[in-house]
């Protein structure tokens, strides 16, 4: 190995080296692309009708967000085609030489010295243009060629439609079909302003021409074969297939070739050649594709210049190959480490070599020579020559540029990058508001919940203020309540009916038992006594009746307390009664981390109004007078107050004595019971205004009903909150996709500091 060879080995591994670094930075730009990209679809989602507030869209117009986002997209895609192509030149393993130039310098000979691979693989021509694939030929110990071929898509995305860009024709095939069937438009031969639009009409007239010739090989996939037979593949018609009229066009199909083959040269043993087409040959619309070709794929560049028999000068087509050049260079800062000028003098006149040396000095480098590109000359059809002339000289040269040109490189990538995460950190706040306005926001949901529960909470006192009042003129009011009366006398009268219908045996079953009875006791009293006792029972029991009419109130006072609430938070209650309605309200206070409230309720529904606890007691003293004896006032001692012969006309009076003391006892107990009247009103009273003191006066009534409101709230207020809470997520989207960007870049900037910028 010659020590060139040995310093393009140094210069590759210490290029893998720095792959690390690079993957690390594609790995955190590409996260900061995927956040951009879901912060732009966040960003440019409708926003719901009639949104206002804070962060209804953040600072600026939605223009000035597009442009703003469009701005960043486009320094991320860059930031990431920097790193891409820098990544393809830190991991290749071999040398990368592009030759270019115009057509008929002798680029593709050059090639063939420099390869030793003949016309089959690498064509020339005298006359027309012959390139019309870009090829890598690269040092190997075999022999062949792997053909990369075009999809039906790339070939009409990157082939057909560059043209009708170029020609103005509106729309582009989507399908080969279609591409076979466009009607284009005939030349115009004698509208000379239409010269370059009739030649590429007259192109892309002949790719559909013989589109049959290479429609089948547009599958997308790779294709391997040995070199011989290639030339088709590689190469345009040669003027001879062109005259004789039907024209095979398989180079169409292919993108790329890659050919292997021994190099001649062993100092080329790292070397791979790129057979760029002249670039006045590239298909409409190429330049900027091969401009990035170039920099991912391409360390150096030899530009062949030729003096033409008419001119020896430098022409503006070079000039344009130059410019084109100097722009693929990228961050490499000197022009003349990347393009190297080489002079074929093969076949020239020694005058039209100088004239064109000459021309290069004074109008390329300034009068200097090498000032800002090195001339090399040499023949190259010559094949020792090319070696003598131009390889040896030129690898030396690259040996010792080479690491210059990829510090350069990695630094420059780095560079440019760590300024666009600081650029994009700068705007990140335009595209996603004022976190000032996020806080205006969480401040706003909360006073507005704050406004809502208290709210709820003046609605809720002033139900059952109203129902605590009317409660308490019922239990103070100087007349009588109509509906307690009415209900004491239904009972009252219940009694009588049964009393009178034989005390519920019916008249002659009640006498009957009575004959029977009484003889056999030998006395009236064992079974008068047996009488009044059932008798007793039985009116104590009908009078229970009031408790339909107390269960009547509670229900009515409960579904009147329902009612409040339902006014102010009805989506709480669930339930066809008063009662259910109040359960249900009870489980969603519990759920609400509301003790104090649910327990109100719980005493409320605990509240007890009926006969045998509040009204029983206030009349057992007229039902403990119903008793076969008495205490005599006068005397002090027991009286018996209901005799009757134990005989059959004894059983009649006795019926009717005991019917008299029943309907005394009745109208009594009625009496007792009317007195009463305001009672079921005061148990009321008392139970509501109790459950109005714990719900609305307590210490904890204010943070309770604010747990209520918040747990419950898109329930019961959807329509005030939506709008906010849409923007308020909004916000929280943003911030977190911002996050994201903000955290890929904060990686980005970790290993920028670990990099060092080496």
């Amino acid at each position: 190995m010659g020590r060139v060879s040995e310093q393009i080995e140094a210069i590759l591994a210490a290029r893998h080296e720095r792959l690390g670094a690079v993957d690390a930075e594609i790995r955190a730009w590409t996260d900061a692309q995927t956040g951009l990209l879901r912060l732009g679809k966040a960003i440019e989602a409708p926003l719901e009708s009639g949104e206002t507030g804070p962060l209804s869209r953040p600072t600026g117009s939605a223009g000035d967000q597009a442009a703003v986002l469009d701005h960043l997209r486009s320094a991320v895609s860059t930031a990431l085609e920097d790193l891409h192509a820098a990544r393809s030149r830190f991991s290749r393993r071999t040398v990368n030489i592009g030759v270019s130039g115009k057509a008929r310098v002798g680029k593709s000979t050059l090639l063939q010295s420099i390869s030793g691979l003949t016309d089959e693989q690498i064509p020339t021509g005298p006359d027309i243009p012959v390139t019309a694939v870009r090829s890598r030929i690269m040092q190997s110990d075999r022999q062949c060629v792997i053909l990369h071929m075009h999809s039906a898509e790339s070939f009409l995305s990157e082939v057909i439609a560059p043209y009708h860009r170029l020609l103005g024709i509106e729309g582009v095939p989507e399908t080969l079909q279609q591409f076979r069937d466009w009607a284009y438009p005939k030349p115009d031969p004698k509208d000379p302003e239409r010269h370059s639009s009739n030649a590429h009409l007259v192109t892309v007239q002949g790719m559909q021409a013989s589109f049959d010739s290479y429609a089948a090989l547009l599958t997308g996939g790779e294709v391997e074969q040995g070199l011989e037979g290639l030339r088709p593949y590689v190469a345009h018609p040669t003027s001879e297939e062109l005259a004789a009229g039907t024209v095979h066009r398989p180079y169409l199909a292919v993108r790329e070739a890659a050919i292997e083959t021994p190099f001649p040269n062993a100092d080329a043993a790292r070397l791979l050649v790129v057979d760029l087409p002249g670039l006045g040959d590239l298909a409409a619309g190429a330049e900027e594709r091969h401009v990035q070709d170039l920099r991912h794929h391409v360390d150096a560049v030899l530009l062949v210049l030729r003096p033409s028999s008419t001119s020896a000068f430098y022409t503006k087509a070079d000039d344009n190959t130059l410019k084109l050049l100097d722009h693929a260079r990228g961050h490499v800062h000197t022009p003349r480490h990347y393009v190297h000028l080489v002079i074929n003098s093969g076949g020239e006149t020694p005058g039209g070599i100088e004239a064109l040396r000459n021309h290069l000095r004074v109008h390329v480098n300034d009068s200097t020579d090498g000032a800002y590109f090195h001339v090399l000359e040499t023949d190259a059809a010559d094949p020792e020559m090319v070696r003598e002339s131009l390889l040896v000289p030129f690898l030396e040269t690259l040996a010792q540029t080479l690491p210059t040109m990829d510090d350069e490189v990695f630094s420059g990538v780095m560079t440019q990058v760590a300024d666009t995460a600081q650029h994009i950190e700068e705007a990140l706040p335009q595209l996603v508001g004022d976190p000032a306005a996020a806080r205006e926001l969480t401040h706003l949901k909360e006073e507005l919940l704050q406004r809502r529960a208290s709210e709820l909470r003046w609605k809720v006192d002033r139900g059952l203020r109203t129902i605590v009042d009317e409660l308490w003129r019922a239990a103070h009011r100087d007349g009588v309540d109509e509906r307690y009366t009415d209900a004491v006398e239904a009972a009252f009268h219940e009694v009588l009916a049964w009393a009178e219908d034989g005390f519920g045996l019916g008249s002659e079953r009640w006498q009957e038992e009575a004959r029977l009875r009484m003889p056999a006791d030998r006395a009236a009293s064992p079974f008068l006594v047996d009488e009044m006792h059932r008798v007793r029972v039985e009116v104590s029991r009908r009078f229970r009746a009031l408790d339909a009419f107390f269960r009547d109130q509670l229900d009515a006072t409960w579904r009147d307390i329902a009612e409040a609430f339902r006014e102010a938070c009805g989506p709480l209650l669930r339930g066809d009664t008063g009662e259910q309605a109040l359960r249900e309200l009870e489980v969603r206070l519990r759920e609400s981390s509301c003790p104090v409230l649910a327990d109100a309720v719980r005493d409320l529904l605990q509240t007890r109004l009926d006969y045998r606890t509040h009204l029983h007691p206030r009349v057992r003293e007229e039902l403990d007078g119903f008793s076969l004896e008495i205490i005599d006032p006068d005397t002090g001692r027991p009286k018996v107050v209901l005799l009757a012969p134990a005989d059959e006309a004894g059983a009649e009076l006795l019926e009717q004595r005991l019917l008299e003391r029943t309907q005394k006892a009745a109208f009594e107990t009625m009496v007792a019971l009317q007195r009463e009247a305001v009672l079921p009103a005061l148990v009321l009273y008392a139970a509501v205004k109790q459950f109005e003191d714990e719900l609305i006066l307590s210490a904890d009534s204010r943070q309770e009903f604010l747990r209520l409101a918040r747990g419950h709230r898109d329930l019961l207020w959807h329509d005030d909150f939506r709008r906010l809470d849409a923007a308020d997520a909004r916000a929280r989207d943003l911030a977190a996709l911002a996050g994201t960007v903000h955290e890929a870049l904060a990686r980005h900037a970790r290993h920028g500091e670990g990099n060092g910028g080496a």
